[in-house]
Parts: structure tokens; sequence; C-alpha cells
């Protein structure tokens, strides 16, 4: 049996003493852990659908194009301190991150479709594929930064 006594009262008084600390630079490290697991995995969702492949294709039209395999390349995670200990995080896609071409901007039409082709999502689903993983990532990154806190 592992016993664990816990004085509360140095814990309140340590987290009082060092909750600006807490809110301007841990949470930044917080919300990145999150934000880098769904980003992972919209980079692993592309390259699942094939949004990495490199070489020629062959369209249902006939016409053939040169893939670049650039879209796993501008998906990108960015954490964000707004005013107040409000911190946020963005993953999004950049085609201009894709390369000295700007290559893939028609990522968004790939991701929703169009009139002539049905989507393969690979982006959106990302975040309820992975919000536990990214929760328990962040618990697991403030409950270090809180330990490191009471040392």
């Amino acid at each position: 049996m592992l016993k664990i006594k816990v004085n509360s009262d140095e814990i309140v008084s340590a987290l009082e003493r060092d909750t600006k600390y807490l809110a301007e630079k841990e949470m930044r490290g917080v919300v990145a852990v999150a934000a880098d697991v769904i980003r992972d995995d919209a980079i692993q969702n592309a390259i699942e659908v094939g949004y990495s492949a490199k070489g020629p294709h062959r369209m249902p039209s006939g016409s053939v194009y040169v893939r670049k395999g650039l879209i796993p390349q501008g998906i990108y995670a960015f954490v964000q301190a707004n005013k107040g200990t409000i911190t946020s995080a963005k993953v999004a896609f950049n085609a201009k991150k894709t390369g000295p071409t700007g290559g893939a901007w028609y990522a968004h039409i790939l991701e929703f479709g169009s009139r002539f082709m049905s989507p393969v999502p690979f982006f959106l689903r990302a975040l309820p594929e992975k919000r536990a993983q990214a929760l328990a990532a962040a618990q697991k990154r403030l409950s270090e930064a809180v330990g490191r806190m009471l040392q």
C-alpha cells in the first residue's frame, strides 16, 4: 500500500503566490502540448489519405498531374497569449508554408469537397479523434508545472 500525505495549505499558498507565473509562462506550454497532439494527428491523417504522395497521378478525366506531397508540410500549431490570463492555440493550414511555390492552395477543396468531388477529410477529424489524448497531455504538463512551483 502506498500512502501519500499532502499539506493542502502549502499547495494553496504556493498556487496563490505563483498564479501569475503559472498563467503567463506555463500555460503557453500546456496549451502548446495539446495543440501539438492535434497537429500531429492532422498531419498523420493527411499522410494516411495519400496527401503526402509525390509523383505523377492520373485523374479520372485522363489528364496527368504531378503530385508534390505538400499538404502535410502546411499544417502547423501556433500558441498565442491573449490579454489577461487567456492563452489560446490554433492548428491551421497555411499553403504558403508548403514550399516556395505556395503549393497546396487546394487543401480546403480536398477537406470539404466540391461539386465535382466528395470530401476527403484529414484536418477537421483530428480534433474529435485526439481530444481526450490532447487533454491528457495538457493535464500532465500542468501537473508538472504545479509540481515545479511547489518545490
